[in-house]
């Protein structure tokens, strides 16, 4: 545990440095120069597709496609679209034979409830922190500065909810507890505190704003609140500008557990900008006048490289560039990822985030679908892999589920799952008539 902390450390670091370095720069290179880079990661990364990875190997074969003689983005066209299917399926052959022992695993519970395995280098996690970093910086944020977290904290039975990080000066509060009474208790301890930044999930921020507002407990103290993981519904935003009792503007960010493409929203707060220097994006049609399927190339990850990847979200482009002045794409709005908040036993709200960051862990659980008919009426469904003990399983899914709803929870293993518009299957359906 100590190695695998000082290598994240060692990671965010280089991270921090590359944002104030090249990655400070590249919003404001030309088109012409944002290209000319991008093809020299995109042919190195070609490169490490032949050499190392099997499926790109027999693809580029089958096309006849020669990586050593790509001389423009538009070439990436001819090879065809990589679906999360075939990921799920051909996991080992897209990853490299050279990497994969040092990368680093990410888990992700997917938009329709099977679960993903992804896999990423040390080189693009770099990357991936540079690319955080620096839009922290737009937001004015500088290492230390005191930020109030709520997610990525997942306190065990009779444990504090709240943590403190003294080295990143962070207060972790857990997105699972956000009842009337502890966000009464979190906001007296923020209040005193005076964190001046807050990150966590729209839907959780949202909660703890509406109950500052309720409170009328003030935070005078945040200059920012940073989003992420789910999607920032119009009504999101409003209340967490407004509900600490001071103006708090909201920094978006867009991103995959599958490394392929990243979006920022900068202190201008117009849009999302595509980061050009973290992955090549092809718009396709839709089908849906105004937007366009976000296909991405991640143009660092050489331990798993997904080349023209269907993220499975679509996208509208704003009608003019940003006034902050940076180059990258600005995007007007992200669909595709909406998902309603779910009720606890006693009334309050839980973010459904919570629930897929747990079925991401579980490795022996295919599919899951959460159905809540109201409150105190939960059915959670879940495929398991073939073997094991399922009852043991069945038994430790449902302590968990009925601990974070605080009600009996229904578990059914079955491989039948509803199905709601176009014939998706949704991980999180809510049907209860006193939703939030």
């Amino acid at each position: 545990m100590a190695a695998a902390n000082f290598k994240d450390a060692a990671l965010t670091l280089r991270g921090w440095r590359l944002a104030r370095g090249l990655m400070r720069a590249t919003p404001f290179y030309s088109r012409e120069q944002m290209g000319a880079l991008q093809l020299r990661w995109l042919r190195a990364l070609l490169d490490t597709a032949y050499r190392y990875v099997p499926y790109y190997q027999k693809l580029f074969w089958n096309l006849d496609f020669d990586p050593y003689r790509v001389e423009s983005l538009e070439e990436l066209q001819r090879l065809p679209v990589l679906t999360k299917d075939t990921l799920r399926s051909r996991l080992a052959d897209l990853c490299s034979m050279k990497e994969l022992r040092n990368a680093i695993h990410l888990h992700t519970s997917g938009t329709t409830g099977t679960p993903l395995n992804t896999y990423t280098s040390a080189g693009q996690w770099v990357v991936e922190q540079a690319a955080i970093w620096r839009q922290w910086g737009w937001a004015g944020y500088r290492f230390r500065d005191r930020m109030a977290v709520v997610r990525s904290h997942a306190p065990p039975a009779g444990a504090p909810p709240e943590r403190l990080d003294r080295l990143k000066n962070w207060l972790y509060i857990s997105p699972y507890h956000l009842s009337e009474e502890n966000c009464r208790r979190y906001l007296r301890l923020l209040a005193q505190w005076r964190p001046r930044f807050v990150r966590g999930y729209p839907s959780s921020l949202y909660i703890l704003a509406r109950a500052a507002r309720q409170e009328g407990i003030q935070l005078p103290s945040l200059r920012g609140a940073f989003t992420a993981s789910e999607t920032l519904l119009d009504h999101y935003r409003r209340e967490i500008e407004t509900g600490f009792g001071v103006p708090v503007p909201v920094f978006d960010h867009y991103g995959q557990a599958e490394i392929s493409s990243m979006l920022h929203e900068c202190e201008r707060h117009e849009g999302l900008h595509i980061l050009a220097d973290y992955g090549h994006v092809d718009l396709l049609p839709s089908g849906h006048a105004g937007l366009h399927r976000l296909i991405a190339t991640n143009l660092h990850n050489t331990a798993m490289p997904l080349i023209r990847y269907d993220t499975g979200d679509l996208i509208e482009l704003a009608p003019r560039s940003c006034s902050c002045g940076r180059q990258f794409p600005l995007v007007a709005r992200v669909s595709g990822r909406a998902d309603q908040l779910l009720m606890h036993h006693d009334g309050f709200p839980i973010p459904s985030v919570n629930i897929h960051t747990y079925f991401a862990k579980q490795e022996r659980i295919l599919r899951f679908q959460v159905i809540q008919h109201d409150r105190g009426a939960v059915e959670v469904r879940i495929l398991p892999r073939a073997g094991g003990n399922q009852q043991r399983l069945l038994e430790a899914v449902r302590e968990e589920m009925s601990l974070r709803f605080g009600g009996e929870v229904q578990v059914l293993l079955t491989e039948e799952f509803e199905q709601c518009g176009e014939g998706k299957c949704v991980p999180i359906l809510q049907r209860a008539r006193s939703a939030i």
